[in-house]
Formats: C-alpha cells, structure tokens, sequence
C-alpha cells in the first residue's frame, strides 16, 4: 500500500507537470539560467586564469563553443516561454543576416539577440552598447520576442522605430520597462524620440519588421539558442548574461584569432 500511494503521487505529480506546456517551456529556461549559463565552475575558472579553450560546433562548421560551457550548438526544442512552435524558414547560411554587412571590415562583429522582456539582457544591453562606443568592435542588434505579447510589440516598436533611426532610443526605453508598449505609449516615445507615431505604428505590421523577425528566429533556431541573451563573437557562440571581464576575454580572443571568421569569408 505505501508503495501504491507513492505510484499515485508520482502519477499526480506528472500530470500536473505535464497539464501545461508554458509551465515545461519556463522550468526548462530557468534550468538553463541556472545552470547552464556560464558552463558552471568549470567555465568560471577558465575565465579566472586567463585560458579560455574552445571546441568546434557539429553542424556549424568555422563556429566555435567555450569548451565545457552552455553554448548553443545545434536545434533544441527550448527556443523560447511563448514561442511559435511553428517552422520557419532558416537562413540558407548561418552568416545571411547574422552580422551588419555595412560594418568595419576590422572590427571584431558581435550579434546580439536580445529580449525586452529579458531579465539579464537588462545588464547586456547597456554594457554592449557602451563597448559598441570603442573602435575596432561592431553590434549588430537581433530583436528575438520569445516572452510573450509585451516582447513581440515591443520588438516590433524598436525594429519599427531602426526606420526612423531611433533603434537605440527605443530598446532602452523598452528593456525591461514597466509600462506595456501600448499604442499610446508608443506613440508617447517616438514623440519624445522626435520621429513619426503614426508611421512607427504603421510600420511595426509592415512586411520590413516581418521579415525582421522572421530572420532573427531562423537565426536563432539555427544556432541553437535556447533564451536570451545570445552572442556570436567572432565566430564564438554563447549564451547567457556575463560580466565586462569575460565579454572582453571573449572578445581580445576574437580579435587575435588567427582562424578566418566563416562570415568574414561570406562577405
């Protein structure tokens, strides 16, 4: 008998774990954050002494992973809280779209894929777009709504806004923000940003911020993103918040490699 209620419970408690998907897509995210976001101590040390090794991706040939760390490298179904499970068409290269093609052919190009929504990209951003200030490195920005309606018309807003040259403007006011990005607030920041409401909110169901969009998640599927913040520095691909001193690591080791990025040979 005691075994028997034990069965039961067992029972109970995989139905109820079960009964929601959006429950199994948010334990599987935070279990990532946790514990996969740096590759746990081992990863940690690699930064603290100064040897950072690394390891090639199945799948994506020239890409390379922090050895022992959680670096995306191929198709995983945790793609996002409130994703659409349905298929996208993927990018006929990982480099389509990946980096800005108009950036310094020196600088090191780094691909941000970010969510306003997203509680560690509110740490990333600032600190990427500081970096971004300096010579010799390149952002490109990569507006990826996986947590729901308020990400998606907040994406669409900031992607909307890059038309009128306003991006900048409108992922800071949006990273995290408390206020919904209703149409009335919207139309209250590109006020205050000096661009076109009526055109901001026109453009965020255009067919430009849809293929936007649809670029991004074909992108991030491609590299096996399994949250935000996600990185390609280079040619290294990571995921998870870090602080400036692993984020410069990663970057001088861009920079001084000696191996060919495979989207510098794209170009």
């Amino acid at each position: 008998m005691p075994l028997l209620r034990c069965e039961i419970r067992a029972s109970r408690v995989r139905g109820q774990s079960l009964t929601s998907r959006r429950g199994f897509l948010n334990l599987a995210i935070l279990a990532g954050a946790a514990g996969l976001a740096f590759g746990g101590s081992g990863l940690l040390r690699r930064f603290a002494d100064g040897r950072i090794a690394y390891q090639p991706i199945p799948g994506l040939p020239g890409f390379r992973r922090v050895a022992g760390g959680a670096v995306s490298g191929g198709p995983t179904p945790f793609v996002g809280i409130d994703s659409d499970p349905a298929p996208r068409p993927a990018p006929t290269a990982p480099c389509a779209g990946l980096f800005d093609p108009g950036r310094p052919p020196d600088a090191v190009p780094i691909a941000y894929f970010t969510d306003a929504r997203c509680v560690n990209c509110r740490q990333m951003s600032p600190l990427l777009a500081r970096l971004a200030q300096q010579p010799g490195l390149h952002v490109t920005w990569h507006e990826w709504p996986i947590l729901g309606q308020p990400s998606r018309r907040a994406a669409r807003a900031a992607l909307a806004a890059r038309a009128q040259g306003a991006y900048a403007t409108f992922h800071h006011a949006l990273m995290g923000g408390l206020a919904l990005p209703t149409d009335a607030y919207l139309a209250t920041l590109a006020q205050q940003a000096g661009i076109d409401p009526k055109r901001l909110l026109a453009d965020m169901t255009g067919p430009a911020v849809e293929r936007q969009l649809t670029r991004t998640a074909a992108l991030a599927r491609r590299f096996g993103f399994i949250g935000t913040p996600g990185l390609v520095i280079g040619r290294t691909v990571v995921t998870g918040r870090m602080d400036e001193r692993r984020l410069t690591a990663l970057i001088h080791d861009a920079r001084t490699d000696p191996s060919p990025s495979p989207c510098d040979t794209a170009r």
